[in-house]
């Protein structure tokens, strides 16, 4: 069901510990709740499940209605990025689609299926969600890589970027908008941090020390985003943002916050599509 090397770890109401489960595991309905809404956490290119299981263990102990698992690709995602991106994306994309759909065994319709990627993987959560037609439920895409997707010279095909046809519902966090973010929106909604733009304040200390254009000080931006999404799996944290025609307009107050621009992450709360803006502080929870 995964790629040679991949795997992922599940979490229920029944303990507080990650389960594995390989890729030849038949019975799903021994670690995962049946008729549930599932959300799949898809970690980053050189990164690993660690990313999102401590988030992914408090959801799982707080809000017990879900299932929560991470998929852990470990020992694909160390490869240089042009490989990962022209061959091994679409594999792994390929073998989360069969997982999905092999969900449907347990009642787990693809309709109740969330996936969470970020960076390269954002892109890739969207390549699955284009193979099962478009019926996944939903999508969290965190600063999707600009670079070979939306801007340089080497750009895949545009069915190999996340769009919002990937699933019913596509949200997409932007943070290093002109470096390694896209600087397209491509979701329905679309959430900037501090405008999506780089270099986050939060990166100050790299841009003063390296200047803007170093990879550090990139990187820092990149994967700000995430460290904001991850305060948010807090479940007594709601992100609060802003509907607005734009970022200039939302700096100057010309748009006023309504309840209904409140977001709780990995639920169904907070769908309103359109662009929405937010400040965040320089500690966490940032929010």
């Amino acid at each position: 069901m995964f790629p040679s090397g991949a795997s992922t770890g599940n979490n229920n109401r029944k303990s507080d510990k990650f389960r594995l489960t390989l890729n030849d595991y038949g019975d799903f309905g021994e670690v995962l709740q049946r008729n549930r809404s599932t959300v799949l956490f898809v970690h980053g290119w050189l990164q690993n499940k660690l990313q999102f299981a401590e988030g992914a263990k408090r959801l799982a102990l707080a809000v017990t209605s879900r299932n929560y698992c991470v998929v852990d690709f470990e020992s694909l995602a160390t490869v240089e990025l042009r490989l990962f991106i022209n061959q091994v994306s679409l594999r792994i994309a390929t073998f989360l689609a069969g997982f999905v759909q092999s969900l449907g065994a347990i009642d787990i319709p693809p309709e109740q299926v969330t996936l969470v990627g970020e960076g390269v993987t954002a892109h890739l959560v969207g390549q699955t969600g284009q193979l099962l037609a478009g019926q996944l439920g939903s999508i969290i895409g965190l600063d999707p890589l600009g670079p070979f997707y939306t801007v340089g010279p080497a750009m895949q095909s545009p069915r190999g970027t996340l769009d919002p046809t990937d699933a019913r519902f596509v949200q997409v966090w932007y943070s290093s908008i002109g470096q390694l973010g896209s600087p397209m929106p491509l979701g329905h909604q679309n959430i900037y941090l501090n405008g999506g733009l780089h270099p986050q304040p939060a990166c100050s200390c790299f841009s003063k020390a390296f200047g803007t254009t170093n990879l550090l000080t990139q990187l820092c931006s990149h994967y700000f985003v995430v460290e904001v999404f991850k305060a948010t799996l807090d479940p007594s944290i709601d992100l609060l943002a802003t509907k607005c025609h734009s970022y200039k307009h939302f700096l100057a107050g010309r748009c006023r916050i309504r309840p209904s621009t409140t977001r709780r992450v990995i639920s169904n709360d907070g769908t309103e599509p359109g662009n929405f803006y937010l400040q965040t502080s320089l500690k966490p929870p940032y929010l």
